[in-house]
């Protein structure tokens, strides 16, 4: 009976670490983010940086550097998807980087962070789409983010 009790414990550990490592992801994405890359290019501005933000409720919007979009993801683990994406259609210097950019959120599978202020997209045969840089935490990352300096800071 403690056999099975102390396997039972074991299995329910192991699966509770993926389960927090599902939502850190999510919640490290809220914010603003500067696209500095996309499609192994680095990016020019065109009328504007390319930008992306996501909020906490599934939404994103952002810049291609001519155009706005707008439209809806989701996060489970590590991997992301982007619904259907709403954009504006005027023409610009750097269409390359638009299509870039729009492409890299169209196979976007995966995301992997560097560091706090850093993450990349990743395509389904791994192939990183966008990297990204970020601008702007949200309410909720700023206090996580000082949360953990001032962990590190007492260690």
């Amino acid at each position: 009976m403690k056999k099975a009790f102390l396997m039972v414990m074991a299995v329910a550990a192991i699966c509770s670490c993926g389960a927090g490592k599902k939502n850190d992801v999510a919640k490290a994405l809220v914010g603003d983010w500067e696209i500095v890359e996309a499609g192994g290019a680095a990016v020019e501005a065109g009328f504007e940086k390319p930008t992306v933000s996501f909020d906490d409720k599934g939404g994103v919007h952002g810049n291609t550097s001519i155009n706005g979009f707008f439209g809806n993801y989701k996060v489970e683990g590590d991997a992301i998807k982007f619904g259907e994406m709403g954009v504006t259609k005027m023409m610009g210097p750097t269409p390359e980087v638009e299509t870039a950019v729009l492409e890299g959120l169209d196979s976007a599978a995966k995301v992997e962070f560097t560091d706090n202020d850093n993450a990349s997209v990743l395509s389904k045969d791994g192939k990183t789409v966008l990297k990204l840089k970020r601008t702007e935490l949200s309410e909720n990352g700023q206090e996580e983010a000082a949360a953990q300096e001032s962990a590190e800071s007492a260690e």
